[in-house]
């Protein structure tokens, strides 16, 4: 028996491929940054795995009540290998071509010079739909779509169960527990959230409800992504433009509308053309 694993990452996660043999699949990995240092409290950040309580019990069907695990200073691989496929699409902006670099390798890693919260990495599947998130100005004069969601399935996952552990990014300590999962309808749904905690289950704040920041709105949060890159490298911020513009070149399926989610201040990026 087979099923696909889904998993919704949401909020401020830096997608970054580590190319096997020089190709174009390899290992993804998903650095979530810390947000201590110069941010306040108000800032904090939650690194966290979600799932419907229906999965714990085989031929279970969904409750509604999520079960929430932490995942602070805990690396996260469902599958392991090297075959996920690790093209990023336009909803998801490129830091590369900002700084002219990958991410300081340590970060892929053990030693992740304690600027991570958490760690997924992902050997298997694709990114395959986005929350597209609002518009931006990027460079000067270029208004973009920049998602705050992304879906990543893997298909075909062996097996009638799925038990999940982490490890903590510095090794050591043995693995946690996180709980093994029965698919329904032949599927595993996660989600990934590095969210501040006002976003979390059980009672996220609706999108709806979130103020339409002025235009030229700077989301703060996004610093946190030029801290994986090492020192003395060149930034580009953000800065809100409107809540609608043309999609970008090259984009991805959009998702379905859902509640929560940040699209005013924690967004998702990349880095292209091998990561790190």
């Amino acid at each position: 028996m087979a099923f696909t694993l889904r998993i919704t990452f949401s909020g401020l996660c830096l997608f970054v491929p580590e190319p096997a043999n020089g190709g174009g699949t390899g290992r993804m990995h998903v650095l979530m940054p810390s947000m201590s240092g110069e941010h306040d409290a108000a800032d904090r950040h939650v690194a966290a795995l979600a799932y419907d309580t229906g999965y714990l019990v085989q031929g279970g069907a969904p409750t509604g009540i999520t079960a929430l695990v932490s995942l602070s200073g805990q690396e996260f691989t469902p599958v392991v290998g090297a075959a996920a496929n690790l093209s990023l699409c336009g909803h998801i902006v490129d830091l590369r071509e900002i700084t002219q670099r990958g991410v300081d390798p340590d970060h892929l890693g053990a030693d992740s010079q304690n600027k991570l919260m958490a760690r997924a990495t992902l050997g298997a599947g694709r990114i395959t739909r986005v929350a597209p998130g609002v518009c931006w100005e990027w460079r000067p004069g270029e208004i973009r779509r920049i998602a705050h969601k992304v879906q990543w399935e893997i298909p075909d996952v062996d097996g009638d169960s799925l038990t999940l552990v982490s490890e903590a990014i510095g090794g050591g300590g043995g693995q946690k527990a996180l709980g093994t999962l029965f698919p329904m309808n032949d599927r595993v749904n996660l989600v990934l959230y590095h969210e501040t905690s006002q976003d979390l289950p059980p009672d996220p704040l609706p999108v709806e409800s979130q103020r339409v920041p002025a235009r030229g709105f700077i989301p703060h949060h996004f610093a946190a992504y030029y801290s994986l890159f090492g020192d003395s490298v060149t930034t580009l911020m953000p800065r809100f433009w409107s809540d609608d513009c043309s999609p970008p070149a090259n984009p991805c399926v959009a998702m379905d509308p859902d509640l929560g989610g940040m699209p005013y201040m924690c967004l998702v990026a990349g880095v292209g053309d091998g990561g790190g």
